[in-house]
């Protein structure tokens, strides 16, 4: 038989504690799991900085990160989306010489999955595991438009309008007016709205419900956004999101587009 590693065992309870129960504090948890605070407030820490927990700064209660959830989504078909979207990732990547983005609805929250970096010196990237807010980036809002109104409408109540830069969305009828668009267009754009000096292009990938589970971005310092390549990029990667959503199985993309 083989020994359990303690610091391994501890670290697993934990998160278990807080699968039960989303939010707890520390005295909670150290009580759930039986170890010493010291020892629990450590292995939290350690969590904290990885990635998978999160700790509210006002109330010092911990949850699961999205970063976490995800890793056990992926056994329920994320894989199965990566390992789909990767040739197309990897063509626009070569294409366009930018960062090439994939993100899925992981709850009420818009996860990259998938990232492939531009090689150029001058390049912003998020990380997987991040979240993509739905109104200051091109993945999020491709994933919010193409969703069923009652679904939208849900996701965007009591919705936080954090102000990334100053020409970043605040309000829900700008985000709905704008989501509008983006179904009309077919790909929504981020014009330096969650990071100064940044474009992002995205578009969607739908399931076959027939609306957005996914979605592509092609991110790029707004210094190489000439209009020429951002056409080239509103022309092509919906075609992509177009082809990657027929291999995934849907079989009436008209239907997702006027769903």
């Amino acid at each position: 038989m083989i020994t359990k590693v303690k610091v391994v065992s501890k670290t697993f309870e934990i998160l278990e504690a807080l699968g039960e129960d989303a939010r707890l504090g520390l005295r909670e948890i150290t009580e759930r799991v039986s170890y010493p605070k010291p020892t629990v407030f450590r292995l939290l820490s350690t969590l904290e900085q990885l990635g998978y927990v999160e700790q509210d700064k006002k109330d010092f209660t911990y949850t699961l990160s999205s970063k976490l959830m995800l890793l056990t989504r992926t056994l329920s078909g994320g894989s199965g989306l990566i390992a789909v979207a990767r040739p197309h990732m990897e063509m626009l990547h070569k294409r366009f010489g930018e960062t090439v983005n994939l993100a899925r609805l992981v709850d009420d929250r818009a996860v990259y999955v998938s990232i492939l970096e531009s090689k150029e010196a001058f390049r912003i990237s998020d990380s997987v595991g991040d979240v993509a807010p739905f109104h200051a980036t091109s993945i999020g809002k491709a994933i919010a438009a193409f969703l069923p109104k009652e679904k939208r409408a849900a996701l965007l109540k009591n919705y936080d309008y954090t102000a990334f830069t100053r020409k970043t969305i605040y309000g829900i009828d700008e985000l709905q007016a704008q989501l509008d668009e983006v179904k009309k267009a077919g790909y929504a754009l981020d014009n330096e709205e969650g990071h100064d000096g940044v474009v992002c292009v995205g578009a969607p990938i739908f399931n076959n419900e027939h609306y957005a589970f996914a979605a592509l971005s092609i991110s790029m310092p707004k210094v190489r956004a000439k209009k020429s390549i951002l056409d080239e990029v509103k022309e092509q990667l919906p075609r992509e999101g177009i082809a990657i959503s027929l291999e995934l199985g849907v079989t009436d993309i008209a239907k997702c587009f006027a769903a």
